[in-house]
């Protein structure tokens, strides 16, 4: 082979290596740049796993209760639509809400009247069978709106125990009202409101209290024990209560006075189903011999009336009948 043929051969050689290095380089380039997007993407994946594990559970604990606590006034109806005619609307002031409070006085014959204090965003006029019954039975009846609807927050109970005593007072401005045969009851979160309140009123002479829960934090703990979300669910309850509220959610504690309001009679009355069953128990041993519970056999939470009308009537009408010495 001549020296020129050498020569070509080998350019030819060394031409066909760098193409082939190049080839390979670039095929090396792709390959890294392909695996530096999957990092990526996995990066951005776990950051966003990460997030929704975190935040979700957070930000629905937050929203169900900012949604319970701000909830719109939900409106409510006349006496006269549930059968009860003598009656006339009423306005008192509120110590604690930027509007004056509505409500409905509705007039029975035994001298006795029992305020009824709203749950959640209900409006004036309230009337669940379970109320409307003691009308029936000469019981003068005080139903009003919750702070939802008079420009305040729906604290679950603990801030309405200030409108009880809006309610009190106002009533204590009638000549035609008796303010040492004054009763309360409530169901659900109002329910907690009753015995709070007569755990700071003593002017509250008799409670009735259903289906209320015991310790809304504690309960709350209980519920989400054990499940992979349940403190961050939890936690985002508690901001949000703080923040709708500006209260703690520890307030919402009626065992922790339940044993001021003895030696006055206390009615608890929960279904045999009821979410709340074990609170009420607790309630019982905490308030002392003054109280008794009465369990609704197959009743869910609010569904007494539906489940036993005519025991209800007779254990509800008896108890506040002992309560106030009434003779029939």
């Amino acid at each position: 082979m001549s020296a020129a043929c050498a020569r070509n051969w080998n350019r030819l050689r060394i031409a066909h290596a760098i193409s082939r290095r190049s080839r390979v380089s670039a095929m090396s380039s792709a390959d890294h740049e392909r695996r530096r997007r999957i990092i990526r993407i996995l990066r951005v994946f776990a950051v966003v796993l990460v997030f929704l594990l975190i935040f979700l559970p957070f930000a629905l604990g937050f929203m169900a209760m900012w949604v319970l606590t701000k909830a719109p006034c939900a409106g409510g109806h006349l006496p006269s639509e549930y059968g009860m005619t003598d009656f006339e609307a009423v306005t008192f002031p509120s110590m604690s809400l930027p509007q004056d409070i509505d409500g409905f006085l509705v007039h029975g014959t035994n001298g006795i009247t029992i305020i009824l204090p709203p749950a959640l965003s209900t409006g004036a006029g309230n009337w669940r069978p379970d109320y409307v019954v003691l009308n029936r039975h000469g019981y003068s009846l005080l139903s009003y709106e919750s702070p939802n609807c008079a420009g305040g927050t729906n604290s679950l109970g603990y801030q309405e125990v200030e409108q009880v005593g809006d309610a009190l007072h106002y009533l204590a401005t009638r000549p035609d009202i008796d303010m040492n045969r004054i009763g309360i009851h409530g169901f659900s979160a109002a329910g907690a409101t009753s015995l709070m309140a007569a755990a700071r009123y003593p002017s509250l002479k008799a409670v009735i209290a259903m289906g209320g829960y015991h310790d809304f934090g504690a309960t709350l703990e209980v519920e989400t024990n054990g499940a992979w979300y349940g403190a961050l669910y939890a936690a985002g309850t508690r901001v949000g209560y703080r923040l709708a509220t500006g209260e703690d959610i520890s307030v919402l504690s009626p065992i922790a006075t339940i044993s001021k309001i003895a030696p006055r009679p206390i009615l608890l009355i929960y279904g045999t189903r009821e979410p709340s069953l074990a609170g009420a128990h607790l309630q019982l041993a905490a308030a002392g011999p003054n109280a008794e519970l009465w369990l609704v056999p197959d009743a869910t939470h609010g569904s007494y009336w539906q489940h036993a009308a005519e025991a209800f009537e007779t254990q509800v009408i008896a108890f506040l009948d002992d309560a106030f010495a009434i003779e029939r």
